[in-house]
């Protein structure tokens, strides 16, 4: 039996920017749509009896005092199409193989070189509900910067650190099987029905009808008995024009616009290092907080996962049981693990691209790492993407 997972070899790239880039999130969010590209149907016997598993790709943020670094870690096998891919939508971009930062840590050390704290991130509210995207961090009265970049605010919270001290953002993203994607959509579709209050009852079965009817039975007599033979005429349903909410209406438009676009698998972590007896706890309550400020109130929002955050077990056996959360998330960090087919939630390429863009010209934090000069075009050897 082949283990596709641990089979998989991967390559590292260190993506820069020059500093007049005219490029902004929609090209990340084209970026990730081609993510697509790497998916396979797989045949019968790699899908039933070699555990066949999508590969994917983690989109990662590498950060140290006044540094940040965006790095992409794809499969070897498809380096030369993300190479493409990212050309093709960032033609200045200056792209280079890099070593794995990660492995600079070993699990093993944790607690006597190093300590460590972190969590996934997960969505408060079901995946079919959007977080705020770059649509509503446009400034559109203001003439001189009309983007309020939330990667900005990422940056600056994630690098203000001490010496020896890391943050690490990964976001692992799988291509969908067209499949799960149409069940995601008629979820989608569903919730609305159920908003706009169209959903449809659904018809009890054989067994239920036989309950209801021996249930219902004395009752029934006890009628007849007393008010004579019963009425069987139905009476037709009457339509009520229903007026809406602004909360409902926007919710029915923001899950419609979701679903409508290219749904992927997403794993969220973020890891916070620092050397041994210098860990601050708000450090990284700085870190989740930076994913608030995608939260909209009606909508969705992140939090940490429960079963993954290092500081989560509180009572029984808490310091072994936080030990063992600290080795996970090390490990699932650098292994870069998505844990089977189903795990992961669903975000659309718009969400992603809100999450993690390389830095457009309006981010002036000096932390960035910007290339000197971007390339005048992208390599001729590549592929089409």
């Amino acid at each position: 039996m082949v283990d596709f997972e641990s089979a998989i070899e991967w390559t590292y790239f260190q993506v820069t920017m020059p500093g007049d880039t005219e490029e902004t999130p929609k090209s990340m969010e084209g970026l990730f749509d081609f993510v697509g590209g790497i998916h396979k149907n797989p045949d019968f016997n790699e899908k039933y009896f070699d555990g066949y598993l999508e590969a994917w790709a983690s989109f990662e943020l590498f950060c140290t005092q006044g540094v940040a670094k965006f790095i992409i870690v794809v499969p070897t096998a498809h380096k030369r199409l993300f190479e493409a891919i990212v050309y093709g939508q960032y033609p200045k971009a200056d792209i280079k193989e890099t070593v794995d930062y990660t492995l600079r840590y070993d699990w093993k050390d944790i607690r006597k070189k190093f300590e460590i704290r972190g969590s996934e991130m997960v969505l408060v509210e079901h995946d079919i509900l959007p977080i705020k995207t770059n649509k509503e961090f446009e400034a559109k009265l203001a003439e001189k910067i009309p983007f309020a970049d939330p990667m900005q605010i990422t940056i600056e919270t994630l690098t203000n650190l001490e010496p020896g001290e890391e943050f690490w953002m990964q976001i692992c993203v799988r291509a969908l099987d067209g499949g799960v994607i149409k069940q995601w959509e008629k979820r989608g579709e569903k919730k609305i029905a159920e908003i706009s209050g169209q959903a449809k009852k659904a018809k009890p079965g054989l067994w239920e009808n036989f309950q209801a009817f021996f249930l219902a039975l004395p009752g029934e007599l006890l009628t007849i008995l007393f008010r004579g033979p019963l009425d069987f005429e139905q009476k037709k349903e009457e339509k009520v024009l229903r007026f809406f909410n602004p909360a409902d209406s926007a919710k029915m438009e923001s899950i419609l616009e979701k679903v409508s676009k290219n749904g992927f698998k997403v794993k969220i972590r973020l890891i916070h290092i620092s050397p041994p007896g210098q860990m601050k706890k708000p450090n990284i309550g700085r870190g989740i907080g930076t994913f608030k400020q995608f939260a909209l109130g009606h909508l969705n929002s992140f939090k940490p996962d429960g079963e993954t955050k290092t500081n989560g077990p509180n009572f029984i056996m808490r310091d072994r049981r936080r030990l063992l959360r600290e080795k996970n998330i090390l490990l699932n960090f650098q292994w870069r693990n998505f844990f089977g087919t189903d795990s992961g939630q669903i975000m659309n390429a718009e969400e992603l691209a809100s999450l993690y863009h390389f830095p457009v010209k309006y981010v002036t934090a000096p932390s960035v790492e910007r290339a000197k000069a971007g390339r005048t075009s992208p390599p001729p050897n590549l592929p089409y993407a």
